[in-house]
């Protein structure tokens, strides 16, 4: 497995953990906004808006459009984690762990 293909593996199971946490927490989808909403106040204009963008409708639709979406195996998906504001939700723990699995695979 290549490089790409471990940053991919880890962005996907950081994402359907993020989706289980979002599940137990729903209410934790405003801390996921909200950080989201600072790396917009931040950054000014970038590439990644139209992904923010996305990001943001799919933080209003609820969990069950952003596991849809996110936790898919098309390149759509792919992009979306790699500009994904869910680091919010993992520890630097579990990070590590995925990252340690990624790697391994």
């Amino acid at each position: 497995m290549n490089r790409q293909q471990q940053i991919d593996l880890f962005l996907a199971m950081a994402h359907e953990l993020a989706v289980q946490r979002l599940r137990a927490e729903p209410a934790r989808i405003a801390d996921v906004s909200a950080l989201l909403s600072r790396w917009r106040e931040r950054s000014g204009a970038t590439r990644s808006d139209p992904y923010w963008d996305e990001w943001q409708t799919l933080l209003d639709a609820g969990v069950d459009e952003i596991e849809r979406v996110i936790c898919g195996d098309d390149e759509h998906a792919v992009v979306l984690r790699s500009v994904s504001p869910i680091s919010v939700l993992l520890t630097q723990h579990e990070r590590a762990e995925l990252l340690r699995r990624a790697r391994s695979a």
